[in-house]
């Protein structure tokens, strides 16, 4: 074996200093790194600490504001009591009193309804919901349209029915505790006051499509009678035939036979298949007239939303009829008489949009994806036939000087600000563009805001200003 002896290296001086300075060096480091890591640490904390009180405080806000709607909502004055200051009072006592303890029990059963819901569902049925309000639509109606457009399973509508069932109990206590209050306990509502109206006709196919229906409600004359057109909302994927209630019972006393027309949605087929559908309906309901005693020079459209769109694409397009046609719907008109429209848009091109509210993302709306079937943060660089198909369903591209009078009522003020690209869909400013155009016309057009004009002035009603449009009193 063979033994290799390494001699020891005496440390010179230096070398001990060299030593020494790398393991300060070390040891530096490690401090730095320790120090560094506890700061970051400590800046973490503060920073969750700092959310979590912003955090906490908006989110208690939060459930108090949907608290203290639900109180409201629940503590009204029945519709045949006239609401003076002193039943006013009155409601409001009743509000502090018994709200601390109702208030909760009303936010749980909105809870476990939500939690009946999957994620996509609720996602669904909140769009849904939002499209019904800004079309006007009652909760009742509001309600009918989600059960319309959302597929639940059994379990779910029997969960859903027995908290349904809980939550009426307790709402029919609180009116009665309203009633008693009011001094109007043991009146009844009056028979029928609420019951929905039978449609003459109901279901009615007017095309090959499941959705291409709709609902006929004839108005008692031995003269032909104008008609109404109802056109749904929904972001062009969702909603259902419907009216409102009071509307159609004016309309149906007032000699106006109404209809409620549905039509193919976004994910059935893009743009322009809703707009065409709707321009056939009005087609097949002319070609009705003599057996459903229609005067079909006298039709007007209405709707929310979406629906306030396809009305008022109807009402500027050229007329399609093709008189030529083998087919006798073809043949009809689709020229409207006048439109009364709620949250309308104007135009649907997304390049109108992102100029109308510039720096916001209203253009990117996700019912304006769907319509199109395009991506809209690539605005600028689509194909050529996706722009044609902006401008072929934008309404105001078609208006010229011989287009009927049209009202666009919207539901929040005039100026009010952009947070959410649902408050500019249906923001007066589009009204207010199709005024000046229309203004400059000629022709009639005005617009309301939480139901005034820019001026102060009350607006009219859908029905005095069909009414008037009809000519019915002269």
């Amino acid at each position: 074996m063979r033994l290799t002896i390494r001699q020891a290296v005496p440390r010179t001086k230096a070398h001990s200093q060299f030593h020494a300075n790398v393991r300060n060096l070390q040891l530096g480091c490690s401090g730095f790194i320790l120090c560094f890591g506890l700061t970051v640490a400590l800046l973490l904390t503060a920073v969750k600490s700092t959310v979590a009180q912003e955090t906490n405080p908006r989110r208690q806000q939060q459930n108090n504001d949907a608290q203290a709607r639900a109180i409201e909502n629940a503590f009204r004055a029945p519709r045949r009591v006239e609401l003076s200051e002193e039943v006013q009072a009155k409601l409001e006592a009743l509000r502090e009193k018994r709200g601390p303890e109702v208030g909760p029990k009303l936010i749980e059963f909105q809870q476990k309804i939500n939690a009946i819901y999957t994620r996509e569902q609720r996602a669904r049925r909140r769009e849904v919901i939002e499209a019904a309000r800004n079309a006007g639509k009652s909760p009742q109606e509001q309600r009918e349209l989600v059960n319309a457009t959302l597929k639940l399973t059994e379990a779910q509508q029997k969960q859903l029915e027995e908290i349904r069932q809980e939550q009426q109990q307790l709402l029919r206590s609180i009116q009665q505790e309203v009633l008693a209050a009011l001094g109007v306990a043991g009146q009844q509502q009056p028979s029928g006051a609420r019951r929905r109206i039978t449609p003459t006709h109901a279901n009615v196919s007017y095309g090959p499509h499941e959705r291409n229906v709709l609902d006929f409600w004839q108005a008692e004359s031995d003269r032909p009678t104008p008609i109404l057109v109802s056109i749904h909302g929904g972001g062009f994927r969702g909603g259902n035939k419907s009216v409102a209630q009071d509307l159609l019972r004016q309309c149906l006393e007032g000699g106006i036979s109404v209809a409620a027309i549905t039509y193919r949605l976004s994910q059935h087929a893009i743009a322009p298949a809703s707009f065409t559908d709707s321009a056939r309906a009005i087609q097949f309901i002319r070609s009705k007239a003599d057996e459903w005693n229609l005067d079909a020079s006298r039709m007007a459209s209405t709707g929310g939303s979406a629906g306030a769109g396809l009305s008022l694409w109807l009402g500027f397009h050229d007329d399609m009829a093709k008189p030529d046609s083998a087919d006798p719907v073809a043949r009809q008109s689709t020229r409207l008489t006048c439109m009364y429209v709620n949250n309308g848009q104007t135009s649907y091109d997304p390049r109108f949009i992102r100029d109308l509210f510039p720096g916001k993302d209203t253009y990117q709306h996700p019912a304006l994806v769907q319509l199109y079937d395009a991506d809209l943060t690539k605005l600028d660089d689509l194909l050529a036939e996706k722009y044609k198909l902006f401008e072929m369903v934008s309404s105001m591209n078609y208006l010229t000087e011989d287009d009927p009078p049209v009202i666009l009522s919207y539901n929040r003020p005039f100026d009010v600000e952009v947070t959410s690209q649902s408050v500019g869909i249906h923001h007066p400013k589009f009204g207010e563009v199709l005024k000046e155009k229309m203004d400059a016309l000629g022709i009639r057009c005005e617009v309301y805001a939480m139901g005034k004009t820019r001026s102060g002035q009350q607006g009219l009603s859908t029905y005095e200003f069909i009414r008037e449009q009809f000519k019915m009193d002269d």
